[in-house]
């Protein structure tokens, strides 16, 4: 059974383990003033950039306009920025379960997307509606200065009107990927919700990804250090099976779509419940809600390789949940899921980097708001080595005042509580920077401290090849001689790859 922690409404707590779960951490679960003081701000959500910065946005909406606000923390603020509007309008489009999202960049860079309805068409039999009425578009801004100035807003495409569940992401070359459900097909009586993607500003027509999802389940999209991104999403097929579906954008065209897994869940109405993407290099985690065979349950899976494969789901619910997952993967190989319970309580819970469930927490008291729409979660800070612990921004729209609610949530690193008992064995922050590696000397050049490496495929982060890598002046007159194997860590400053944390294999033995 799901066990509440022992709440205090709006005021920090903390959860210590049962005996029997002493190598679990001890979560600390505080609630942070909200930036936004209107009594309707809703529709908040999160997104980190490569410089550590999260953005939370929401709406607000008076009586004439709604307007698409911001704010940032960093690891080192004691809050939230002071809000600012990224864009404002009339006739805007405000839902619990289709609301803006952002991605960001680095050095200052976003891009913003939001809702406009569509002008209600003349009455008669050529009258175009979908499920929404006559529907609604996306429009988009972006900044280059930390949100000081935004674009003019444009629209998302120019072939569709009816555009609906945008995801975001940012390429490695920087370039914003989106994904979004579309209804063009059915509004000409051709058929189901199609799902469309196209890389922001550039020519050409949209991509067609997959010509049968579900109506009105979020889209997720996460990128790769190598260009490359995975999308997840709802599909359906003609006997009404909407399980969650996968393809991997190439940089200029998608895999075949795939099942994420055989959920088999066979319902003949949209759930309103689509899946969400966290990843770290080319390790990404996946999160869903399925109630096939009349069992609701939030699962959640792993993949290694960019979204080749994916483990075995594992179940994280236990009671009646309603879904609404949101996911987050710390550097360790952890992954965090929240999900919200049919009573409207949100729930956190940790899966190890074994794959295995830690105890269900309750970020929120029961009895007390309920939580409208969908959380949101974002790492303010990863684990860096050493005993510094990781620490999670969580985010969602309540039915009490304020609506907005967002919560800090400090989690130490559990595999090393144990551990530590018995020696000082913390990662250092060099283990934990970049990804792991594993390659073969070709060269040595001195006078640039480049080697020259031969390396399989290091999925969503490097493909297979020959690649010069930068090192430590002291490692490359250290190298020895062409042909040693090595393991080490690598990643990329500025334009270079570097490689660190260097260990030269010793031959077997022939």
């Amino acid at each position: 059974m799901l066990r509440p922690a022992n709440l205090a409404p709006l005021a920090a707590f903390l959860v210590t383990a049962s005996p029997a779960l002493d190598a679990q951490p001890h979560l600390a679960v505080a609630e942070l003033p909200a930036p936004a003081a209107a009594a309707s701000a809703v529709g908040s959500s999160l997104a980190r950039d490569p410089d550590g910065v999260v953005w939370l946005t929401w709406l607000e909406t008076s009586s004439e306009s709604t307007a698409l606000r911001f704010a940032t923390r960093r690891p080192a603020d004691a809050s939230w920025s002071e809000p600012s509007t990224i864009a404002s309008g009339a006739n805007w489009f405000v839902n619990w379960a289709d609301f803006p999202a952002l991605t960001a960049g680095g050095g200052g860079r976003a891009t913003a997307v939001w809702f406009v309805n569509n002008p209600a068409p003349p009455a008669g039999p050529s009258a175009s509606h979908d499920h929404h009425g006559p529907g609604y578009r996306a429009f988009l801004s972006s900044t280059i200065d930390a949100g000081r100035t935004w674009s003019p807003p444009a629209p998302l495409t120019r072939e569709s009107n009816s555009v609906e569940f945008v995801s975001l992401a940012n390429l490695a070359d920087g370039r914003v990927l989106a994904a979004w459900l579309d209804g063009r097909a059915k509004q000409n009586g051709a058929g189901a919700q199609r799902l469309y993607t196209r890389v922001v500003g550039s020519a050409g027509p949209d991509t067609l990804v997959d010509a049968s999802v579900c109506d009105c389940c979020q889209t997720a999209l996460t990128a790769f250090p190598d260009g490359t991104a995975l999308l997840a999403y709802r599909g359906r097929t003609a006997d009404e099976v909407r399980d969650i579906r996968v393809t991997r954008f190439r940089g200029r065209a998608w895999d075949e779509p795939r099942p994420l897994a055989a959920d088999d869940w066979r319902i003949n109405a949209c759930p309103v419940n689509g899946p969400q993407l966290a990843s770290d290099g080319g390790r990404v985690a996946a999160a869903w809600f399925t109630a096939a065979d009349h069992e609701p349950r939030v699962l959640a899976s792993f993949s290694p390789d960019a979204g080749a494969r994916f483990l075995q789901p594992l179940r994280l619910s236990d009671a009646k949940p309603a879904g609404r997952v949101a996911t987050a993967l710390l550097r360790d190989g952890a992954v965090l899921v929240a999900w919200v319970d049919v009573a409207g309580v949100l729930w956190l819970r940790r899966v190890t980097p074994e794959f295995s469930a830690a105890e269900p927490l309750a970020l929120t008291v029961p009895g007390t708001a309920r939580v409208k729409g969908f959380p949101r979660l974002a790492l303010l800070r990863d684990y860096l080595g050493g005993r510094e612990p990781a620490q999670l921004l969580v985010t969602f729209t309540a039915d009490a005042a304020p609506t907005l609610r967002t919560l800090l949530v400090t989690i130490p690193e559990a595999e090393l509580l144990e551990a530590e008992r018995n020696c000082d064995c913390a990662p250092t922050p060099a283990q934990l920077r970049g990804y792991s590696f594993r390659g073969q000397l070709v060269g040595v050049d001195l006078a640039t401290a480049t080697l020259q490496v031969k390396h399989p495929e290091v999925p969503g982060v490097l493909p297979e090849g020959m690649r010069a890598f930068r090192v430590a002046p002291e490692l490359a007159a250290a190298a020895g001689q062409p042909g040693r194997q090595f393991l080490a860590r690598i990643e990329q400053r500025d334009t270079a790859w570097w490689l660190f944390d260097l260990r030269f294999l010793v031959n077997a033995a022939r």
